[in-house]
């Protein structure tokens, strides 16, 4: 079983910490390619110098070589290699596949026990690469082969830890099959095989489709590893993939031909006046001495640029991670080329399984970077939730205002907001028009309402899913009227398009809103308001439809801002809202509030009996307690944790999805808030 712990989330990306026996790595990582018997660069220097945490190297070679073989027999792969990080070793699949070898060139397990005595750290069965022109019969051929090797290559691992190769071509259908029954088997990490020549294609919307069909059935305590993926263009997008491990020789590869690796593509010496990049070599000489240089020295300090470039896009993606922001920077990465572009937006038309990884309750502001922003999942997860949960689909009139959604809704629009808040929803609903969707006022603190930067001027890409997301929500609220607040606003243009569909009242002044909708504004309670948010809040957050409870309890306002800042009942507070997410926070007593309003069974977490005391005073769930989870839980979402019999023994945010808990026996499922107080 693989020792792999998830430390952050970001969609389908993750942090990871991955243990081995020669030493930890922080994923995701780039292991790059060590020939066995020619390194220019010391593996050691790799570490050292340029910041890598982990190398790959060729089992076939080292064993089709007796010098070699005896070396790495007697000394193991880290002394024929001199070093004494974690060392992933190939079994020489590619090779095959490159050099058109007999299949009985390599015996498939002769090569995982050959891994296992030089004493590799990750070794890999020997699969079938499946070229991208193959025949999908050949194809289903060659990952039966595989699957079979693997099958019999697990008993053989011994210590070592296994990689179980996905292939299946260009085929997802058999992609899916081959990650399924490689799940079932004890491997340790999963590579995706065949991709190269679709990389030297440029057919990176393919990689993307193969990848996420197996990342949809692989299991996530096994980091999964794109193999020969090590271009810094593409870094960015295949781990947005889902991918840990990378590796990569072009670093050397390109060096022959003079070619500088870029995050923004690759370029040859020759057509370069100037270095464009900052690395140590770059910074050091001008263009013209590296071209005056010999072959081998002006070879050695391209490959020394390349790996600069790499080793720094590495640690610039684990940082956005970090931050919430790897999509937007894959979406900058992606403008290199238009096949890049392509297979972004082949990711994000599959924002749905995205979504199910991706964390809620985040803070990261998000920033426009062109049509593919309003398929981030944070916006799909907006509208998702706003179709599903919204409760109030019966009113007499609904005023749609179009908005940037650049302040908040209260500042621009005080005459509307004050409707609203003097009206019940059975007479008013006020929806706001902007450029990720339509959003109802009562949604307008809930990340990432109030956090998104959009220009002003929208593309006809945006403009158009705007609509559609906008006739999705109108046309499932029955009113007797709707009414288009006339703004000046990037949405306002969408006036046209929206009244094909519904027949709406345009009102160009808030004078004329005003004296329009004043017939419905019945003066309700002051506190009405809150309440009417509240209700919206319970079911967009936690399902929970029956609100009745919420009578019963005050609201504190904050002085500062007015918003919601705490619900109490007596002088217990249950609840706190949160100002940079609009989501609630519940205390334990908030949690007994939630448990009797019949909160779903989908936000509980049930620890062993073994784990419940420590939880109840306080300390984390960890996931190798987690004795059941529901497979639609969220990460980042407020949760019950229970012992096994039930009992609430905390409340807290689970910081893993509900099968990530089940799956993974390392790190913290659930960080606790409040737990159950002492008796």
């Amino acid at each position: 079983m693989s020792d792999f712990e998830i430390k952050t989330k970001d969609g389908l990306a993750r942090i990871g910490k991955f243990r081995t026996r020669h030493g930890t790595v922080t994923t995701p990582l780039l292991m790059p390619v060590i020939h066995p018997g020619r390194s220019e660069i010391a593996p050691a220097e790799l570490v050292s110098e340029f910041g890598f945490q982990m190398v790959i190297t060729n089992s076939y070679i080292i064993s089709r070589r007796e010098e070699l073989r005896e070396t790495a027999l007697k000394r193991g792969v880290h002394g024929l290699l001199d070093f004494e990080g974690p060392v992933m070793t190939d079994s020489g699949t590619f090779q095959m596949y490159f050099h058109d070898l007999p299949s009985e060139e390599i015996d498939p397990l002769e090569i995982v026990r050959f891994q296992r005595d030089i004493g590799s750290d990750v070794g890999t069965i020997l699969d079938v690469f499946s070229a991208p022109d193959v025949g999908r019969q050949q194809v289903e051929h060659d990952v039966l082969t595989s699957l079979k090797r693997g099958e019999m290559s697990v008993p053989e691992k011994g210590d070592m830890l296994l990689a179980g190769t996905v292939q299946g071509g260009v085929y997802t259908d058999l992609r899916e099959m081959s990650a399924r029954r490689l799940a079932q088997l004890d491997f340790d990490v999963h590579p995706i095989g065949g991709v190269v020549p679709l990389m030297e294609q440029y057919r990176y919307s393919d990689v993307v489709r193969v990848t996420l069909a197996a990342k949809r059935h692989l299991p996530p305590d096994r980091p999964v590893h794109l193999f020969g993926c090590g271009h810094p263009m593409f870094l960015a997008l295949a781990t947005a993939l889902g991918c840990d491990l990378f590796d990569s020789a072009s670093y050397a590869k390109f060096a022959d031909d003079d070619r500088l690796m870029l995050t923004s593509g690759t370029v040859h010496l020759k057509d370069l006046r100037e270095l464009p990049c900052d690395c140590p070599v770059c910074s050091s000489t001008t263009v013209e001495e590296l071209k005056r240089t010999n072959k081998s020295e002006r070879r050695s300090a391209i490959m020394r640029h390349n790996l600069y470039v790499t080793s720094a896009e590495m640690r610039r993606i684990r940082q956005a991670i970090a931050e919430g922001e790897l999509l937007q920077l894959a979406s900058a990465r992606a403008r290199s080329h238009p096949s890049l572009y392509d297979a972004l937006q082949t990711l994000l038309h599959r924002a749905d399984q995205i979504e199910r990884s991706h964390p809620v309750g985040t803070t990261t502001s998000v920033f426009y970077t062109g049509p593919e922003t309003a398929h981030l999942p944070v916006y799909y997860r907006l509208h998702d939730r706003i179709m599903t949960s919204y409760p109030y689909r019966r009113t007499e009139t609904v005023i749609v205002v179009p908005h940037l959604a650049d302040t908040p809704f209260a500042e621009t629009t005080p005459t509307v907001v004050d409707l609203v808040k003097r009206t019940t929803p059975e007479r008013l609903i006020v929806v706001y028009l902007t450029p990720f969707g339509a959003v109802p006022w009562e949604f307008e603190h809930v990340h990432p309402v109030q956090q998104s930067v959009f220009p002003r001027y929208l593309d006809a890409d945006t403009l158009n899913t705007v609509r559609e997301r906008a006739l999705e929500v109108l046309t499932t609220i029955e009113a007797d009227e709707v009414v288009w607040f006339a703004r000046s606003a990037p949405t306002q243009v969408l006036f046209e398009a929206v009244s094909e569909v519904l027949t709406m009242t345009p009102l160009e002044t808030a004078a004329e809103v005003t004296e329009h909708v004043t017939k419905t504004a019945s003066g309700v309670r002051h506190r009405a308001w809150t309440l009417r948010k509240l209700r919206a809040l319970f079911t967009y957050q936690w399902g929970i439809s029956d609100t009745g409870r919420l009578e019963q309890w005050n609201v504190e306002l904050s002085r500062a801002t007015g918003k919601i800042r705490y619900i109490r009942e007596g002088e217990d507070i249950l609840f706190t809202m949160m100002p940079m997410t609009g989501l609630l926070i519940p205390t334990y007593e908030g949690g007994l509030a939630l448990e009797d309003m019949g909160l779903p069974e989908r936000y509980y977490v049930a620890v062993n009996d073994e784990a419940a005391p420590f939880v109840a005073e306080g300390r984390s769930a960890l996931a190798k307690f987690v004795k059941n989870a529901s497979p639609e839980l969220r990460a980042g979402e407020e949760v019950l944790v229970t012992d096994e019999g039930g009992t609430i023994l905390a409340v807290g945010r689970a910081l893993l999805t509900g099968e990530e808990m089940l799956t993974l026996d390392r790190g913290v499922a659930v960080t606790i808030r409040h737990s159950q107080p002492s008796q």
